[in-house]
C-alpha cells in the first residue's frame, strides 16, 4: 500500500490549477472531488475535448513509493499525475517514464496529455533533509561502504540482513539502515529470502557523484620517469622498504579494462609511510604538472578486495571506478569499462 501523507493540499491544488488556466487550449479547469490521498479535475479543451486528471498527493515522493503508486493508479480513461513538495530527478524520470505528470511546490512540472505538454525544470526546491542519504554514500561512512562493497561482490546475490551484518562484522542495525535507503530509492528490493540489488548501475552513478563532491587531500608529485618506470619502484618500494601501495585510477584501472593510454600515476599508501615512499621513489612535491598523484589510504575499505594483477597491487574494480569517475579526461570512460567488464556482470 501506498504511504501518503496529508500535506497542503491548497498549495498543490492551486499549483495545477494555476498552470492549467494559463494555457490558451484550456476552456474549463474543475475540481469534480478530492479523494483519499489527492482529487479528480476535469479539463476542457477549447475543441470541445474533455478528460480527466487523477491526482495524488505524496509527502516524501521516493521512488519506491512512486512506482507502488504508478502500479495501483486508476484504471480509467485519464492521466494521473503526482505532487509533492519535493521530486528528484530519478523520481520525475521515473514518472516520465510511465506517462505519470508531477508537479512540485517550487513549480517543476511534467505533463503531457492530449494536445497538452507541460515541461519546466530549474526551479530551485531545497531537497529535504535525509541524513541517512548522505552518510551510506560518504567516503567517511566506512561501515555503509563495506556494506555497500559487499553488494556489489556479487550484484545478483540475495542476502538477508544478519548474514550480511555478519559478513561485513556490523550491526544489524547497520545493514538495515543501508537496504531500507536502498529500497525507498528502488535501487535494491526486498524479497521472501532476502535483499538484491535491482538498479546496481544506478547506485554507483549516484554513489560516485557523492563521493567525488568534495575534493580528497593528495600529494601530487612529479618524476623524470615514465610510468613503466615508477611503477617499477612501487614494486620495489614494499620489498625494500615494506611500504604497501596499491595502485587506483587509470593506473590501476588499465590492469582490469586496458582502454586508455595514461601518462599520470595514482596511488595509495599509508599516510604514515608517504614521506618515506616519496623520499625512495626520488619523487617531488609539485604545484602543477604533476605525474604521480598519492592518496593517503585513510580506511581499510579503499583496499577491500584489492588484487594482484600483473604483478602489481590494485584496488578493487569497485574502487577504480569511484575514483576513475572523479577524474578528468577520459576517467569515466575508464569507470564504465571496468564496471561492464568486472562489477555488474549480469
Amino acid at each position: 500500500m501506498v504511504n501518503t501523507v496529508k500535506i497542503d493540499y491548497k498549495k498543490g491544488m492551486e499549483s495545477i490549477e494555476n498552470k492549467f488556466l494559463r494555457l490558451p487550449n484550456i476552456q474549463k479547469y474543475e475540481v469534480d472531488r478530492k479523494t483519499e490521498d489527492g482529487f479528480i479535475a476535469s479539463i476542457e479543451m477549447d475543441d470541445g475535448f474533455t478528460f480527466k486528471i487523477y491526482v495524488y498527493f505524496v509527502q516524501q515522493a521516493y521512488p519506491s513509493t512512486v512506482i507502488q503508486l504508478i502500479e495501483k493508479k486508476s484504471n480509467d480513461t485519464g492521466v494521473s499525475i503526482l505532487v509533492s513538495p519535493y521530486i528528484s530527478d530519478r523520481t520525475a524520470q521515473i514518472c516520465k517514464e510511465n506517462g505519470m505528470g508531477y508537479f512540485d511546490y517550487a513549480g517543476n512540472c511534467w505533463f503531457v496529455g492530449h494536445s497538452i505538454y507541460l515541461s519546466e525544470r530549474g526551479n530551485k526546491n531545497p531537497q529535504p533533509k535525509q541524513c541517512s542519504a548522505v552518510s551510506v554514500f560518504e567516503r567517511s561512512s566506512v561501515v555503509s561502504s563495506l556494506i555497500l562493497r559487499e553488494l556489489f561482490a556479487d550484484v545478483t546475490r540475495v542476502w538477508k540482513l544478519k548474514h550480511l551484518s555478519e559478513k561485513v562484522g556490523c550491526s544489524i542495525g547497520q545493514v538495515s539502515k543501508v537496504m531500507v535507503f536502498l529500497v525507498k530509492n528502488a535501487w535494491a528490493v526486498k524479497m521472501t529470502d532476502g535483499y538484491v540489488l535491482s538498479e546496481p548501475d544506478a547506485v554507483l552513478t549516484e554513489w560516485s557523484r557523492t563521493y567525488g563532491k568534495k575534493e580528497i587531500f593528495s600529494y601530487p608529485c612529479y618524476s623524470l620517469d615514465n610510468t613503466s618506470v615508477l611503477e617499477g619502484k612501487l614494486r620495489k618500494l614494499k620489498q625494500d622498504m615494506g611500504i604497501e601501495t596499491y595502485l587506483t585510477g587509470f593506473s590501476g584501472g588499465v590492469r582490469y579494462a586496458p582502454v586508455v593510454r595514461y601518462n599520470k600515476v595514482h596511488v595509495y599508501i599509508a599516510p604514515e609511510d608517504i614521506r618515506e615512499a616519496i623520499d625512495y621513489l626520488g619523487i617531488k612535491e609539485v604545484d602543477s604538472g604533476a605525474n604521480v598523484i598519492i592518496f593517503p589510504l585513510e580506511n581499510d575499505s579503499y583496499i577491500k578486495d584489492c588484487r594482484i594483477v600483473e604483478g602489481d597491487m590494485v584496488v578493487s574494480p569497485l574502487q577504480i571506478y569511484l575514483d576513475s569517475m572523479r577524474l578528468k579526461g577520459r576517467g569515466e570512460e575508464m569507470a564504465e569499462a571496468v564496471m561492464k567488464k568486472e562489477i555488474i556482470k549480469w
